[in-house]
């Protein structure tokens, strides 16, 4: 039994017994009167007066069924923290006996300014039975749904090398292999510590430098393992192991050590001069959104009578109700990012939203031979017990110490949640069409809008901070749902 399921069934229980506790002072209405009888004749025609008006049928129990297609209203968000200025990475530097003018580095923005959710359709259903004796009567909602999945991935992806031997045999085929250079096409701008992505490059071939330009990029890590030789410019030349970009260009390597002929290290040395910062960017990313309604409501109702009106023939009455309702809203918002000098990194945020309170209506019903037209409105006084999640993990690929790699980063996992509360205000409206087929079951279409005031959504209750992430206060939303809705009537 899922979370939401057992909310439902627990919050009937307790309205079903607050039922039968007010029934007891009510002669009239308990479950249904010992006297009450039915015939069992679903089925029987329907019965029109002179007037093709159908005869009043206010006695009794009935369930409805309704098959929702409902909308849920959008709410964009920008993935990455929107105040952190992050420029482009320097691969070189400007010296003094350089011909020209470096140009400035361009400020890179966070890529996904405008992820969803987006507004769009789900389907859910509703269940509704009471009991009706002439002008009172009671009556039990259930929402179930609907239920809103929406996924999206962004970015360039895993792009494979091509394959040289292949080609010098005259292929053209793209070959398999890691992508070349590492670097993320999906920008995200974190806040983050002092220094936490510093560390030591090796893009470049030290000893060729800007000859042969840029080697591997950010995909080369190492430290507890990767690649670990230097590229050799003739054979048998170099004594030495890796050594990462000498940024200030003082001949000093970043970081390093040399060993001589037979292995022996004859020199360790670090220049923090050499330090660089790196710009987190996925290759991909991969979002997912949920938003998923529930609900139950208990009413008493009575139907206002209409005696005094001078009409021989009335086909229109009101009905007033008053109860208790309780709504479940739940948004989740899972981020899945790859690539990039963090690697595999995951955030999963959600926001319940538990709205219960008192809840007052107002129904009109107008009925013309076997069709019956009503407008129902309602309007719930909502005190909201909204909970916060999140969970994650950041960086599988962050080694500590490695080149290409921060200095002091490493993976990190997390779990955090916090509770608020708030007043939400719901207001529905159903405009519903049925027709009557029999005396008992009456096909139906109905439009259904609903307006939920201060609640709070996980997409844009994300802090966008290394190396834990965390919560961020954006400020209470509005949705509006709405849609149309199928479905039938059974009378007993």
């Amino acid at each position: 039994m899922s979370v939401s399921t057992k909310y439902i069934f627990a919050t009937t229980i307790l309205l079903l017994v607050a039922l039968i506790n007010d029934a007891r002072a009510q002669a009239e209405l308990p479950f249904g009167p010992g006297y009450f009888q039915n015939d069992l004749q679903m089925f029987a025609p329907l019965e029109l007066d002179l007037n093709n008006a159908p005869r009043q049928d206010n006695y009794g129990y009935f369930f409805n069924y309704d098959k929702l297609f409902w909308s849920y209203s959008g709410e964009h968000v920008t993935m990455g923290d929107p105040n952190v200025n992050v420029l482009a990475e320097r691969i070189y530097i400007q010296n003094p006996q350089d011909e020209g003018t470096l140009p400035e580095p361009y400020v890179i923005k966070n890529g996904l300014t405008d992820t969803q959710p987006n507004a769009g359709f789900a389907f859910g259903d509703r269940y509704e039975f009471g009991y009706q004796d002439g002008a009172y009567g009671w009556e039990i909602g259930i929402l179930d749904g609907p239920d809103l999945f929406q996924t999206q991935t962004y970015g360039l992806g895993y792009v494979p090398p091509q394959d040289q031997d292949f080609i010098d045999n005259g292929g053209t085929e793209i070959g398999d292999g890691p992508r070349v250079f590492g670097f993320g096409s999906v920008h995200v701008n974190f806040s983050t510590p002092d220094g936490y992505l510093l560390g030591f490059r090796d893009y470049l071939n030290f000893l060729a430098g800007a000859i042969t330009g840029t080697q591997v990029g950010p995909i080369v890590y190492v430290g507890n393992y990767g690649e670990v030789q230097e590229p050799d410019l003739d054979d048998d030349t170099i004594p030495f192991i890796r050594l990462t970009d000498d940024i200030d260009e003082d001949g000093v390597a970043g970081a390093g050590f040399i060993v001589d002929e037979e292995g022996n290290i004859i020199l360790l040395f670090t220049d923090f001069d050499d330090l660089h910062e790196f710009n987190v960017a996925f290759d991909s990313v991969q979002v997912h959104n949920v938003t998923k309604t529930s609900g139950v409501e208990a009413m008493w109702t009575q139907v206002l009578t209409n005696q005094h009106y001078m009409a021989k023939h009335q086909n229109n009455h009101l009905e007033v109700a008053y109860g208790a309702r309780f709504l479940r809203m739940y948004d989740q918002f899972n981020v899945t990012a790859l690539g990039g000098i963090m690697g595999t990194s995951f955030w999963d945020t959600s926001f319940i939203n538990q709205i219960v309170g008192p809840q007052v209506a107002m129904k009109w019903v107008n009925q013309r031979g076997r069709w019956t037209l009503t407008a129902n409105t309602k309007f719930l006084f909502g005190y909201n017990i909204q909970d916060w999640n999140q969970e994650g993990g950041i960086g599988t690929e962050f080694i500590p110490g490695a080149t290409n790699r921060p200095l002091y980063a490493q993976p990190t996992y997390f779990n955090h949640s916090l509770a608020r509360q708030d007043f939400s205000p719901v207001a529905e409206l159903r405009v519903e069409m049925a027709y009557h087929i029999t005396q008992s079951v009456a096909l139906k279409a109905a439009y259904n809008g609903m307006f939920v005031g201060n609640i709070r959504r996980a997409a844009n209750s994300v802090r966008y901070n290394l190396p834990d992430m965390g919560y961020l206060d954006a400020g209470s939303q509005d949705l509006l749902v709405n849609g149309l809705s199928f479905g039938a009537e059974f009378g007993y």
